[in-house]
């Protein structure tokens, strides 16, 4: 059965069998990466929803992956192609599934607005509403009609009032276009760092930025990997007013008594000159958290820059 999305890459799940030999409770998939043409794509990562279960691809594109029968989507990302997304499927246990990922070429001036996600705190139950606006919305987790409506327990675990499910925190993707890095005084700011600096300078950045150790930890564990595949990166920091206007304005039901929304535009390098003209950008000052809280972070490439 293949699954096709207009002017998107697509899927194709070849087979879902029975095989005792797998422990129970566990799910395998395998398959090949190409792009559309039939090229194969090695160094693709293929993982589940929170990329605590990853793999990469072969030089000969091909992938092996166990998942739990508890899993529901799977993530393909390749740095020149951008991502495909399984958004729901039944991984069953003591099950093989075997399905081949195909990549169209990205349009030009197209972006990925990757992996926003959304934590909530309260020490006390309370039943929240969180809506968000973006035209290019391609992917939520838990799945979002007009809003999530969530209770909040245990301080920051979410429950779907509607499926009753537990999540730890809300997920989206979306397309979007004409992103650029912001200036001040015509000047770029940011960070560049090299690959082996990439980890410091990120729990540099998001320890002054507010984020927690869980929270810095997800951020890192995802989007670390995809920083140090090239020699050098320069990466810039946007917040609050910056990530509403730029990349998506939210509304949740109570207002939240503080907030950080922290998003990462990033550029891959060969070297430092191939970037011409930044400086250092200035030291955020931490969040105070109190009372009902949101943290927000997500990132997106920048291909084409402005100076």
């Amino acid at each position: 059965m293949a699954y096709e999305y207009p002017s998107m890459p697509a899927y194709e799940i070849v087979s879902d069998t029975l095989d005792s030999s797998i422990k129970k409770g566990v799910c395998i998939i395998e398959g090949y990466v190409r792009e559309g043409s039939g090229t194969i794509l090695p160094v693709a990562t293929v993982s589940n929803v929170d990329g605590t279960r990853k793999t990469k691809t072969n030089a000969t594109g091909h992938y092996y992956l166990k998942l739990t029968s508890e899993d529901t989507s799977v993530f393909v990302y390749h740095v020149k192609y951008g991502e495909i997304v399984i958004p729901d499927y039944d991984f069953k246990s003591q099950h093989r599934v075997v399905i081949n990922f195909y990549f169209e070429k990205k349009a030009e001036g197209n972006q990925n607005v990757k992996k926003p996600v959304i934590y909530l705190y309260n020490e006390t139950a309370m039943r929240v509403s969180v809506s968000l606006d973006h035209p290019g919305m391609t992917f939520t987790y838990p799945k979002k009609e007009k809003s999530w409506e969530l209770l909040i327990t245990n301080g920051n675990e979410l429950t779907d009032v509607v499926t009753g499910k537990k999540y730890p925190y809300l997920f989206w993707e979306a397309k979007t276009s004409g992103l650029e890095y912001e200036k001040k005084d015509g000047i770029i700011y940011g960070y560049m760092a090299s690959s082996e600096d990439v980890v410091n300078t990120l729990e540099h950045v998001l320890t002054a930025a507010g984020l927690n150790e869980r929270e810095s930890t997800d951020f890192i564990t995802f989007w670390a990997p995809q920083l140090i595949e090239s020699s050098y990166v320069f990466m810039q920091f946007v917040t609050q007013d910056i990530y509403a206007e730029k990349i998506a304005p939210i509304n949740v039901s109570p207002e939240p008594d503080s907030q950080l929304r922290l998003f990462m535009y990033y550029t891959p390098l060969n070297s430092p000159e191939e970037f011409g003209n930044w400086q250092q950008q200035e030291e955020f000052t931490p969040l105070v958290r109190t009372g009902f809280t949101l943290i927000e972070w997500g990132g997106a490439a920048i291909e084409t820059i402005v100076q």
